[in-house]
Parts: structure tokens; sequence; C-alpha cells
């Protein structure tokens, strides 16, 4: 479970006017995005929401400081047919401001207004800092309501409107029935209008279509999204679409027939807005462009939508059922459906992540595994709306009873870039929800798994298995709650499979804590597997409740605050069982204090650096930390803390805390007469003797356990292996193991003459010395190296760095030139190793009596050659196997000879042949 993203609870933005509701009618909130657009430059999106309240007002409210921003009244008899579309303008000349905000209006049940208004709300505020607010109306006379208002991309430069202070843009209006308005932005003059049999006849229908999504966009999005990057069907303009060059106006309409009888069915039109000249000279005609027509496949009622149009993809949700649609050449194909009870509504934050709403929870989930990634309650039973995501603050915004409200979505810590979704498939491990078992995929009541599926895996998520799980976990937690750990620890043997036995000299069946400490070894025995693969596979909640349990999370008492990992069982067996199988990994740990973990930074690194302390304290005898090191993944933080620890337990670091052996030596001699330093010279000796036969006991463990380190800390990351370095070792210390790794290098005859008679190391250990030698010298940086001096002249060695590199550079001169002889020796000796092969295996064959040409002789022949079998057999063409004729089986032979050679051919090839004799003599 890499994923650790979090949805937070909602929190209030503002709370909004109360709706004016007439006698008929019901008010209601509808909000809009709100764009921003300079002079010369792309639109984009503002941190801004343009909320339309029937009867009241329209206000615009920032988002990021939870504060309005303006606001526009209406009429208490005005009702919003749509939601508000609202333009903020910024010219580059002139140092002015200007928003644009269009809300499309009808009279209210039982009002006396029968007008259908188009609204807009000019707002120009100058340098001075003065605001003047005009207000301009457009009756249209469409029979329908306007359900989308769009406003275009700026037009070309007229004489009537300096394009350098004005955007000069047109408002697009899509009425439910189909008709399309083109309007003046400035002045809401009508430039043009397509009626609703453009879509109809696309589709044939003769009762007409009903819009029910409409969103405005550009031909390269549609071109790259939908077509896959096809041009083609674009031919209906003179000029090829680009993204930095032509890139007109595209509106994506969805509709459905109006036929009451007829299934009802959807289809998504392209559709191409009329250029300037055409909108000119075509005011009253059909000037809408049909591009592209596709049906929508099982797309039920009452369906809200969202569509991407960059990368594709269309989202539906009816009745709970999110479904997702993929576009190829235009097409729409189904690619999966994630079925979410009470979801009301929904966000696409990216392709593998969606945010649901539903009365008692926020969640989001990635359909394409179908998992939950991240949920959080709430106590409202309210129904929450979204209206817009914010991708750069990954807030999402929605309109929840009376108030607007935001949902902060928090992104994973170790997220390498800002907007990186969550999508791979170990997000989705242990975060599946149920699939609904179709019926063609149903299981035959007479078939009988085989053998080897008939044991389920385990973690299964049944509600057998749950419910058995959590009966065996609160059985465990009460033996230790009543500190009897021998039965605890009999109860994980079972789970885990692994066989148990009585102790010699058992006193008591109940082993005491003591401050949650185990006092007592007194414990049954484990008897362990030969080796870690015979460990049986077990439910990997058991291993996460026993490392919670064997182990501890502790908040230090510090400032600041610190966590540490402890040890509260170091005596049970079930701490030596979690090491040997391998389960000890940090990920795991992760899983088993998940809430713990949850707000500490940097959790990766902490367990890494502490877990081989803690265990080479549990186990001084560097055991426990030989199995870690040998069976369990880890990464680059785990592996240099345990070599920092297993180089200061070897004594190959050199202290500068201690006082120098030297100058102790010498003052103790100075002050102790002669006989009493003869003694204390007996005494030194017989206790340095003891302390190496310890060291040698002990010593094998370690430096089996630092060779494995070194094995796995070459084949990790570089990046992640210098990072570990630079943030684990000192400057002196990285220095001490680049030392160790120089003697390693001449311990294992590298710097030694390769004709040498020694005892040649493994072939891989030279390139595992060079891969860490280059680590560590990174992992001291510029900066170590030039402040190399002082450290050394700080050792005993007092050199400098000059003579340091000098010797350094000669081993490596030595260690090159052994290489060279050992490829010059491989390029003399090759021809004569490969003929060997081919001779060894020639003869092998020969012995099972097949026919060969290799000569026994105690001289190697010229050229090194030996001739291989021809086969007595051939593949025809069809696969057909036939024998080889004899006369074809010498035409080979003839072949393989070369110019100036003479060969037989036996007798028995030419019984069949044609009498021809191959003979070829010296020329």
């Amino acid at each position: 479970m890499a994923s650790k993203l979090q949805v937070h609870k909602p929190y209030v933005l503002q709370t909004l006017p109360t709706p004016f509701s007439g006698p008929d009618s019901s008010g209601r909130y509808i909000a809009g995005e709100v764009f921003g657009q300079r002079q010369g430059q792309k639109r984009k999106k503002r941190s801004e929401l343009a909320v339309a309240i029937d009867g009241v007002a329209i206000y615009i409210y920032d988002i990021l400081t939870s504060q309005q921003v303006t606001s526009y009244d209406v009429p208490t008899h005005a009702s919003f047919t749509c939601p508000p579309s609202s333009l903020r303008w910024r010219s580059a000349s002139v140092k002015t401001t200007s928003r644009y905000t269009y809300a499309s209006t009808v009279p209210a049940k039982g009002s006396a207004q029968s007008k259908r208004e188009i609204k807009l709300f000019k707002e120009e505020l100058s340098e001075s800092g003065t605001t003047n607010l005009t207000t301009k109306a457009h009756t249209h006379k469409c029979a329908a309501p306007i359900v989308h208002l769009f406003t275009s991309s700026p037009r070309s430069a007229q004489n009537s409107l300096p394009s350098d202070a004005l955007p000069n843009h047109d408002l697009i209006a899509v009425a439910s029935d189909g008709t399309i308005l083109g309007l003046n932005g400035e002045t809401l003059d009508q430039r043009w209008q397509a009626s609703s049999t453009v879509l109809a006849q696309e589709l044939g229908s003769k009762t007409g279509v009903q819009v029910e999504f409409a969103q405005s966009t550009f031909a390269a999005d549609v071109v790259d999204g939908l077509f896959g990057g096809d041009n083609e069907l674009f031919g209906v303009f003179q000029e090829k679409v680009h993204r930095d060059g032509f890139n007109p106006d595209i509106l994506i309409v969805i509709t459905s027939n109006r036929a009451p009888q007829a299934a009802t069915q959807r289809h998504l039109h392209v559709l191409a807005l009329p250029s300037e000249t055409q909108a000119a000279r075509q005011a009253n005609k059909q000037n809408i462009i049909p591009i592209f027509v596709a049906p929508l496949p099982q797309v039920p009622t009452s369906t809200r939508y969202q569509l991407d149009v960059r990368s594709g993809t269309l989202q539906t949700l009816s009745e709970g059922l999110l479904s997702t649609f993929t576009f190829s050449s235009g097409i729409p194909r189904l690619e999966n459906k994630l079925q979410i009870p009470g979801m009301t509504s929904f966000l696409r934050l990216s392709k593998t992540s969606v945010l649901t709403a539903t009365p008692q929870s926020f969640s989001v989930y990635n359909p394409i595994y179908r998992s939950l990634q991240a949920a959080t309650s709430v106590d409202s039973e309210e129904n929450c709306q979204f209206v817009s995501y914010l991708a750069s603050r990954e807030i999402a915004v929605g309109i929840r009873e009376s108030s607007l409200v935001a949902l902060q979505i928090e992104a994973p810590k170790n997220r390498n870039t800002k907007r990186r979704a969550e999508g791979l498939l170990t997000d989705a491990i242990r975060r599946g929800i149920p699939r609904e078992q179709s019926s063609g995929k149903r299981i035959r009541a007479d078939h009988t798994p085989s053998a080897v599926l008939a044991e389920p895996l385990p973690s299964t998520l049944s509600d057998a298995a749950t419910a058995e799980w959590q009966e065996g976990i609160t059985k465990a937690d009460e033996f230790l709650r009543t500190s009897d750990v021998r039965s605890w620890e009999e109860l994980l043997a079972g789970v885990f499979r692994v066989q148990v036995r009585e102790r010699e000299n058992q006193e008591g069946n109940n082993v005491g804590s003591t401050n949650g400490v185990v006092s007592n070894s007194n414990l049954p025995e484990w008897i362990w597997p030969s080796s870690r693969a015979e460990y049986p596979h077990v439910d990997r909640r058991w291993v996460f409740y026993a490392i919670s349990r064997v182990f501890g999370w502790e908040e230090q008492e510090s400032e600041p605050a610190t966590s540490q990992l402890v040890c509260r069982l170091p005596e049970s067996s079930v701490l030596n069982y979690l090491v040997d199988a391998g389960h000890l990994s940090t990920s795991n740990i992760k899983s088993a204090f998940k809430d713990e973990t949850r707000e500490v930074d940097e959790v990766d690194n902490i367990i890494g650096e502490e877990l081989p302390v803690l265990l080479s304290k549990i186990d001084p005898t560097t055991e426990l930390l030989l199995g870690y090191l040998s069976g369990t993944p880890m990464g680059s933080t785990e592996l240099v803390s345990a070599v920092k620890l297993l180089l200061h337990s070897l004594d190959l670091f050199e202290d500068r805390s201690k006082p120098r052996a030297k100058a102790i030596k010498e003052g103790s001699e100075e002050a102790a007469p002669q006989e009493e330093t003869e003694v204390i010279k007996m005494e030194l000796d017989r206790a340095e003797e003891e302390l190496q036969i310890t060291e040698f006991h002990l010593g094998g463990h370690r430096f089996r356990g630092l060779s494995v380190a070194f094995a796995k800390l070459a084949a990790c990351p570089a990046n992640a292996t210098v990072q570990s370095l630079r943030r684990l070792f000192k400057p002196e210390e990285t220095i001490g193991l680049l030392n160790v790794l120089r003697a390693e290098l001449i311990k294992d005859g590298w710097t030694s003459d390769y004709l040498e008679d020694i005892e040649a190391p493994p072939d891989g250990s030279l390139q595992l010395i060079a891969e860490l030698m280059t680590r560590c010298i990174d992992a001291v940086g510029l900066g170590g190296w030039m402040a190399f001096d002082s450290v050394l002249s700080s050792s005993d060695s007092q050199e400098d760095a000059a003579d340091y590199f000098d010797r350094f550079n000669l081993e490596i001169d030595s260690a090159l030139q052994c290489i060279n002889q050992a490829v010059h020796l491989q390029g003399m000796m090759a021809e004569t190793v490969n003929y060997a092969k081919r001779a060894r295996k020639a003869l092998a064959e020969a012995s099972k009596g097949k026919p060969t040409t290799v000569q026994l002789t105690q001289q190697l022949p010229f050229g090194l050659k030996t001739d291989s079998r021809i086969s007595a057999e051939r593949v025809r063409s069809g696969g057909e196997v036939v024998a080889r004729s004899s006369r074809e089986i010498g035409h080979f032979i003839s072949q393989r000879r070369s110019i100036y050679s003479v060969h037989r051919i036996p007798e028995e090839t030419l019984l069949r042949g044609s009498g021809v004799t191959v003979v070829q003599e010296a020329q």
C-alpha cells in the first residue's frame, strides 16, 4: 500500500443567502467556473467561483481566501436556467481590468414577466481604483430555455472595437432543444443563430433532440484527445489544425432523442463554430459545421457528465453507477464501471482517481483497479454537488445545503511530482471493492476445482474469514492482557503453521511480564524449517498484528517531539519468526503502525535507521541482524544503517573521542616501574588472546552480515545510496568505509599480478567494490574532499589528501593492469577454449554412435575447427520432415571444404550418387 492519499473533512467557505421562492417555484443554487485571460495569452481557470441564486444575485467568491469578490443583483422574479459564465480580462496597453459575467434568466412561475433574457454584467476597474458597472440584457426568442453559456476565443481586430482594450469575443448560448445562438460579447447583439434541426438531421430524428450536455474546447484538443492525433476529419477547414497555429473553437454536445415510445439513444456531436467572416455573411443561415457524430453505448437516463477532452475521457453518473468511456478515432468505448451506492456527485481528479460524494462520506476511487484510495465520513445527511476542482491546490468545491464547502485532498508526502496520480497497481492492493459477479462468469455447480486451487489464498475478504480473524485477534489480545505469553505464542505458531515443542527443564506454564517486557524465557520452542523457502504463505493481517504486538511505536519526550521504534517482547520466538521469514520489512512495519505513523515525516528513514540498531541490542551476537539482512527486502537506508553498525562493532572506524593508545602507552611506561610494566604486559597479552578468541566467534556473523549488506547495497539505486550515506555517515566515517573497500580490493587480489598463484576471487566482487567506492566518493562531495586535509590530520596517519589520493590511484592502476592482463589472456585463449568445448560436445556425440569428423590427436588442428554433423533429415515447405539424400549430404560436405584441401567422400555416400567424384585438387 504505497499510497497515503488523504481526504480531509469538508469546511465551509461561505454561507449562501437563501434563494427567493415564488408561490409556484423553489429557489436553487447554480454555480459556474471563472476564467481569466491576458491579452496575447491563453485562457486559464481562476481560483474563483460564480454562484447564481434565484431571485437574489450572482456572487463571485475567491476559493483560496473564502472572501466575496463582487456580486450582481437580479430581480426577485428572475430564475436562472444554467450556471453563469464569467471572464476576467486584463489588457496589456490600457491598465484596466474588466469582468464579463453572463447569465440566462427566465421569469419565475406565477410571475407577470414573460421575457427570457441573457444578461451581461460588465465591471471595469480602472488604474485609479474606481469601479464602473454596466448591465445589458438581450431577449431571445428561443422556445426552450438556455442550458449552457460559453465565451469564445477573441476575434480578430475590428475598427469599431480596439483589440488592445477589449477581449472582442462572442457569447455562445445553447438551448435545451438544440438551438445555438451567437451573441456579441460586448453588446449582446445577435450575430448568428443555428436551429435545432442541425443536430436532429444528423440523427435522422423527426421529433427533435434534447441537449443534455455541452462543452466548448479547441480543435487541437479534440484532435489529440478524441481522435488520437488524426487530423483528417477536420478537412472542413482550409488550414491544418495546430495547437500553436490555427486552432478554432469547437462545441461538443451530447443529445438524446425525444421519441416517447422509442428507446432513449444518446449521441455525441462535434460542431465547429462559424468564423468571423461566415458569421458576418450568413447571419440568418445555418453556419454551424457538423464535423462528427457518434452514439454513446449503454448510457442510462438521468445522467451527469464530465468530459476531459485532452485525455479523451468521458465519465457518466446514473443511479450510483459511474461509467468511464475512452475514445478511439472518435468512437467511444466503455472502459470500466464503478458501482457506488448512494453516490450523488463526482469529480474527475485524474485518469486513475475520481472523487465521489455520498450523503455519509467523501471518497477517492481508482476506477481502473476498482479500489478505494481514501475516504472521510461526514455527519450531515445532505447531498453535496461538486462544482469545480483546483488541481494546483488539490481543492474540490461543492454546494451542500445552503453552504459553499471545500474539500482538501492531501497528496502522499513521498510524491515526486505535485500532480502525479496514485494509479499504480501497488496502490490498489488490499483496497479493492466488491464486484457483482456477472451471470456469464458464474461457476457451474458441478465444477470441482483442482487440488492447486482448492485451498483459498490467505487474507480472503469473505465474511467468514473476517469473522474468524477478528475472533482470533480478540483471543490473542486476551492472552497478552493476562500476561499469558506462552499461550499467545502457541496461538501464533498455529496461525503461522510452525511446529512447537516443550523446552527442557520447564518450570511452569505461564510467563509473566514486567512493564510490558517479557522477563522469563520459559516459552515453547519453535521448530524452524531448514530453509526460508519452506515457510508457508500466511494471512498478512496476522503478520501486521504480530509486528504491532512485538514492537511498539512510542513518542519521545523531547524538543522537538520525536518517535521511536521499541521492542516489547525481545525474548519471544515470534520475533525470530518475523526476522527469519522475511516479514520485518519497512512497508510491513508502516502498515502495522499506520495510525501512529500517519503524521510522521520521513517515517521510512526513521524505521530504516532504528531497526538494525534495535535488533543488535536485542541480540549482541548480531545473529539476529544477519538473519534480517539475509531474508528481508530492504532499501538503502536500512542497509547503510546496518553497515555503519557492523563497521563500528568490528572497530573498523576510528573513534576520535577516545584517547590515543600510543599516548596512554607512553605515559604508563614512564610512570610505572620496569617490573610492574612486565606484569601489566603479560596481563594485557592474556586478555588480548581471550578477546581474540571471543571476537573470532562473534566476528563471523558480523563479517557475513557485512558481505550480505555490501552485496544488497550495490544493487540499490545509486542516488538513494548516496543520500543515505550523507544522512547517516559523517565524512570521516565515509572515508573509513572507503578504506575498508580499498582493503577488500587488496585482500581479494585485484591489485596483484593476474599470473601470480593466488586464490581467484568471485567475478562479481570487483564490480561490487567499484560501485560502492564510486558512491562513497559521491557521498563525501566536493566540499568534503576540500576539507579532507583536516580530517586526515586528526587521525593517526598524519597524512594529507595528496598522499591519500596518490596511494588510492596506485591501487586503482594496479587493479586496472590486472584487468588488462586478464583481457589479453582471454583473447589469447578464447579460440582454444571454444575449440575444447566444441570438441567435447563432438566426442560426446561420437560415444552415442553418431558420426563425427573430430580427430583425436595430441596437437590442436589448424584453424581450431571442428566439423558438426550433417543432419540426415530436412524439413520441407509445409513442415514435412523427409530423409536427406546421399547426394545432398555430399554436396554439403563439399561446401565445407576450403579451396586448398582434399577430402575423400565415403563409399556409402557414392552408392546412390550420380557418379560425380567431388575431389578438389590444389591449384
